[in-house]
């Protein structure tokens, strides 16, 4: 770990009070750390780090660690498996679910100059919307793609297919297609199952279905599973990828979901199996 990207949520006051001790915990003879170039003027002077772009930084880091909570890890996700570059999450934030550390723990930080810690993959799922036969949005999505409806007291008309057999059509406020690691996030808010990220599956789930026979449906991760979806009165439908910005989706769209070829690299420096990580934070 000679190049270590630290990537800090500066709106979480949290963040802002551990960084000085992060930097001062991994900084030694040989290390070069670096911050967010538009972190220059947002937090406090830090002596001895690089400024950089994050899309520059992810590419010559051998470590980034996100300062913050899930959100923050999500924000950073795609950039960084991008360049197979591993994440430490220091949780600042509430859940913290796929973050390593609390703020108590940061000088088991010391294990990653001892080769002492571990790398969990974990799969992530590609969205690509198709109108008119071209791709009009792509995106990777380390825990979920969700399809919901843009106002509030509308419903969406949403149908889903795997490898182009329709499996079923429901009315409700929207769809999640989630990862394993995303469904211990909003799909398991919306009554989805929890699956340890090694099974690899991907889960449809339907947010506030309108029908008793709309239920959860885990697939194997091979399979392309592909959406349509309609909001009554011409309302709009939106698809975001890990809470991002919304893309608004029409009638007459096809949307593909499939296992990405990018993967996420959490460092795992305590040892806890999943199992114990779900007792704790759940």
């Amino acid at each position: 770990m000679k190049t270590i990207f630290i990537y800090p949520n500066t709106r979480k006051e949290g963040a802002r009070a551990v960084l000085p001790q992060v930097c001062g915990l991994l900084r030694r003879e040989g290390v070069r750390l670096m911050l967010p170039l538009q972190f220059r003027t947002s937090v406090p002077a830090i002596e001895g780090v690089d400024y950089m772009e994050t899309s520059d930084a992810v590419r010559v880091a051998d470590l980034a660690v996100a300062l913050g909570g899930d959100g923050t890890m999500l924000r950073l996700a795609r950039a960084a498996a991008q360049q197979e570059l591993p994440m430490l999450g220091v949780n600042v934030g509430h859940v913290g679910f796929m973050t390593e550390l609390e703020p108590a723990e940061l000088t088991q930080m010391e294990k990653l100059f001892d080769g002492d810690y571990t790398i969990d993959s974990r799969m992530m799922l590609h969205v690509a919307v198709q109108r008119q036969g071209r791709v009009v949005y792509e995106n990777d999505a380390l825990n979920d793609i969700v399809l919901a409806k843009g106002t509030a007291f509308r419903v969406v008309r949403v149908r889903f297919a795997a490898d182009d057999e329709q499996v079923t059509g429901f009315s409700g406020d929207g769809l999640i297609v989630a990862t394993p690691t995303g469904t211990t996030a909003y799909g398991l808010s919306a009554g989805g199952p929890v699956i340890e990220p090694s099974a690899e599956n991907i889960a449809v789930i339907p947010i506030c279905a309108h029908a008793l026979t709309a239920k959860a449906f885990v697939f194997a991760p091979e399979r392309r599973i592909s959406l349509s979806a309609a909001c009554e009165g011409g309302s709009e439908v939106f698809l975001s990828a890990d809470g991002g910005q919304g893309f608004a989706i029409r009638p007459d769209d096809r949307v593909e979901i499939t296992r990405s070829s990018l993967r996420t690299r959490l460092v795992r420096l305590k040892g806890l199996s999943f199992y114990q990580i779900l007792q704790q934070k759940l």
